[in-house]
């Protein structure tokens, strides 16, 4: 496997690192939600670059559908170990106690708002409860795996239109 393989997931997990660092560490950490879907979306251009440079640089324009979507998964896979990486340090040091915090604060005006909305089916004399609940859920494992889900999903459709598409512009 070539190092340059590894160009386009060290890149784009470092530009996905700094943003969400900076953005939690520079108190705005009410924008983190926003930052991980921009984040998210960015793995869309960068997987298509990535199978384009695969294409051109590494295979001399010699490459199969196949094996594009195996790079474009190649490079899914390395970010999200990467993103794994620093997603278990990032939560452990700082963003579970954010999480507690936020919801220990807000829960049960966030819980009042959903009641009266109709989108959560429990009185208010239950909303403590409910809360503590969702305080216990936040967990590590939970993390992790919404951190590999999101990008293997986004990633492998990406990955695979994109294939489609280079191996149609072959063939027209």
């Amino acid at each position: 496997m070539s190092p340059k393989t590894f160009l386009f997931p060290v890149l784009y997990s470092t530009i996905i690192i700094a943003a969400t660092c900076i953005t939690f560490y520079g108190g705005h950490s009410t924008s983190i939600n926003t930052v991980s879907i921009i984040g998210l979306l960015l793995v869309i251009p960068f997987c298509v670059v990535a199978i384009i440079y695969s294409k051109r640089v590494i295979h001399n324009n010699i490459i199969g559908g196949k094996d594009l979507v195996k790079e474009g998964l190649k490079f899914i896979v390395f970010s999200i170990i990467i993103l794994v990486i620093f997603q278990a340090i990032f939560f452990e040091l700082d963003f579970k106690a954010y999480k507690v915090n936020f919801m220990q604060t807000h829960g049960f005006e966030l819980s009042k708002i959903q009641i009266k909305s109709g989108h959560l089916k429990i009185t208010e004399a239950q909303i403590p409860a409910y809360v503590a609940k969702e305080i216990e859920g936040v967990t590590l494992f939970k993390e992790i795996t919404s951190v590999i889900f999101k990008y293997m999903s986004l990633g492998t459709i990406t990955s695979i239109i994109t294939a489609v598409t280079l191996r149609a512009n072959l063939r027209g």
